[in-house]
């Protein structure tokens, strides 16, 4: 995608609606997919995961562009998946990409997100991190946003996911801007969870 339309489109993402900017990237195959992933009890995985793939390739990111080229290979054989975006320049308009799609993927019952990480991304921030906890699915068991320039807002949206997250086993979310105060919270969270290895 060239480098001056990368922009229009990660707008037409939020600003107009997720189906319909998936539309205008994928073309009227995408909403034939979409609709035969969720004609059923389980979708199908090569389809619940087209809006992932999508929204990946949108950002226009060499690291969301070789995500996308993974997933696309091995969505058609897989129950789960996992999604590692580190060092990839991430800022909140691309969390807030991507938090759409994940969110799409779950609702439709497609492949269990299991690990993800988005560590060394400091321009996420604590927007990026709120709009990316929000739609976190249950299915994950690991989680890292390690140097993510996370203040307590994203810290406290981590968290609170975290304490609801059954199936979580680890979360690394050291080197961010924590105050002594949240750093404590994460702490108590371990204790109370022997099952749960917290870095922070």
């Amino acid at each position: 995608m060239p480098k001056k339309n990368t922009q229009w489109v990660r707008r037409e993402f939020l600003h107009n609606g997720f189906i319909a900017a998936l539309l205008l990237l994928a073309g009227p195959v995408a909403m034939l997919n979409k609709s035969s992933a969720t004609a059923g009890p389980v979708g199908d995985a090569r389809t619940t995961l087209s809006a992932l793939i999508e929204a990946l390739r949108s950002t226009g990111n060499a690291a969301c562009l070789a995500a996308a080229d993974r997933l696309a290979a091995a969505r058609a054989a897989n129950a789960e998946y996992n999604l590692h975006l580190r060092n990839a320049r991430l800022g909140p308009l691309d969390a807030e990409i991507i938090a759409g799609a994940m969110g799409e993927a779950h609702l439709n019952k497609g492949p269990a997100l299991r690990s993800l990480s988005m560590s060394y991304n400091p321009g996420l921030t604590d927007s990026g991190v709120v709009a990316l906890a929000r739609a976190f699915p249950p299915t994950l068991t690991e989680l890292g946003f390690v140097a993510c320039a996370l203040g307590d807002e994203g810290g406290e949206a981590l968290l609170l996911w975290s304490k609801e997250a059954a199936e979580l086993r680890m979360i690394c979310v050291e080197k961010n801007h924590f105050s002594a105060e949240m750093r404590r919270a994460f702490t108590a969270l371990a204790q109370e969870r022997a099952h749960l290895l917290v870095v922070v």
